[in-house]
């Protein structure tokens, strides 16, 4: 075989094999790492901070996910449920007054800052804590989603104290992660 014919070969096998590399990744849905990820921003500051901070956040950020997927859930839940009762007018006539102002000057600031308003919904201005009050001011709607009102009310306040260091970049103990997932448990428990 000449040499050029080898080296064809070579690039042709190393072709096969990336391709079955990808098909591999797609259909399995993983990365076997054979081409290096994309460089991000982040990628330039994140190496010059601690390897504690780095190792502190590695372990935080799947509570931040979970605790992400919860909260806008909830949001959905509620937006669900209460227009398809209420119609378009449920954020003005079923969420009370003080939750609706909050949210409203949360959106206001974001504009009077120039940033970009983070939704067109103004549910997605309210706290965890509003949640539950939105809940609460419609129990009569919400009551019969879950098998006890009062305890989904306990479980989110508990929720919304474990929310704090989430939010608030700190780590959990290990008892208080313990205490997040049962959290999670409790709330899934109380859907009918």
């Amino acid at each position: 075989m000449k040499r050029l014919d080898a080296i064809r070969l070579f690039g042709l096998n190393n072709l096969s094999i990336e391709a079955d590399i990808r098909r591999v990744e797609r259909e399995q849905q993983v990365d076997l790492g054979h081409v290096p990820p994309e460089r991000r921003p982040e990628d330039d500051f994140y190496a010059q901070f601690s390897q504690k901070l780095r190792d502190e956040a590695d372990r935080m950020q799947r509570h931040y996910a979970v605790f992400y997927c919860l909260e806008n859930s909830i949001r959905e839940l509620i937006i669900e449920r209460l227009s398809e009762l209420h119609g378009m007018t449920w954020w003005e006539e079923h969420v009370p007054q003080a939750v609706r102002e909050n949210c409203k000057k949360n959106r206001d600031k974001e504009v009077l800052n120039g940033f970009t308003p983070r939704s067109d919904q103004m549910i997605d201005y309210s706290t965890f804590g509003e949640l539950g009050e939105i809940f609460k001011a419609n129990a009569d709607t919400f009551g019969e989603l879950f098998r006890d009102l009062t305890a989904v009310g306990r479980i989110l306040s508990n929720l919304n104290t474990l929310r704090g260091p989430i939010a608030h970049c700190k780590p959990l103990a290990g008892d208080e992660v313990t205490r997040l997932y049962l959290g999670m448990s409790d709330w899934f428990r109380q859907m009918s």
